[in-house]
């Protein structure tokens, strides 16, 4: 894939803490492969941090800003060296509803009840490609869609569970361990029925193999 992501720093000649002056707006073009080894061919095992938080109420965790990013350089590194390529953030004020992972947003999957579950929370960042995916799965699959608080023993009652960004689209998620527990989802590593069909509905969307009813493409000239 290449991958374009919109930069704007301050650059003017200030060093206090105050806004600058003078702003430097640049677009960032890479080739990139899968963000997380095995791509969509192998579900991931995730741990719940519980020893540091992401994003504080009240604060800029909605906002797409590097200082998000810094909270999360030593859990992630931690979460990793004990074999959890990814971390799933809870709450920081009561440690016990699910806000988002280290990089992208949480779906849960009930596919008995055809529901689509994520957080509602001032500090998730809002997902473009989890309001399309959200779209894809009410409109084209019937599902129910769910923007509320989730709390972390609900993962009980998901049968897929999601992270989702610009960067990964879907991620499938095989475990996460919180304290003593650790849920499960999916069969043998393998990506859900579900996620599977969101991934390539959106894709195909993308790539002009389907129709593009919703406007999400635009020509850039």
């Amino acid at each position: 894939s290449l991958y374009l992501r919109p930069l704007l720093f301050g650059s003017g000649p200030r060093i206090g803490l105050q806004p600058a002056d003078e702003y430097t707006f640049i677009i960032m073009v890479m080739p990139v492969g899968d963000y997380y080894k095995g791509g969509l061919n192998k579900s991931v095992k995730c741990t719940v941090v519980e020893d540091y938080d992401r994003a504080a109420p009240k604060g800029v965790g909605a906002a797409k800003v590097a200082g998000n990013y810094a909270a999360d350089l030593l859990p992630n590194m931690e979460s990793k060296n004990k074999g959890f390529p990814i971390s799933l953030y809870l709450d920081a004020k009561t440690n016990s509803c699910i806000e988002e992972f280290s990089t992208s947003n949480f779906i849960g999957i009930d596919r008995a009840n055809k529901k689509y579950v994520t957080p509602v929370s001032p500090s998730v960042l809002p997902s473009i490609t989890n309001k399309s995916l959200m779209t894809v799965a009410e409109k084209d699959m019937g599902y129910s869609i769910e923007q509320r608080d989730i709390s972390v023993e609900e993962l009980s009652d998901f049968d897929e569970v999601v992270a989702c960004g610009t960067a990964v689209v879907v991620t499938p998620i095989g475990s996460i361990q919180y304290k003593e527990k650790t849920f499960e989802f999916g069969e043998n590593e393998a990506i859900g029925d579900v996620t599977m069909e969101l991934y390539n509905r959106v894709r195909d969307v993308q790539f002009g193999d389907a129709e593009d009813k919703y406007n999400w493409n635009h020509k850039v000239s």
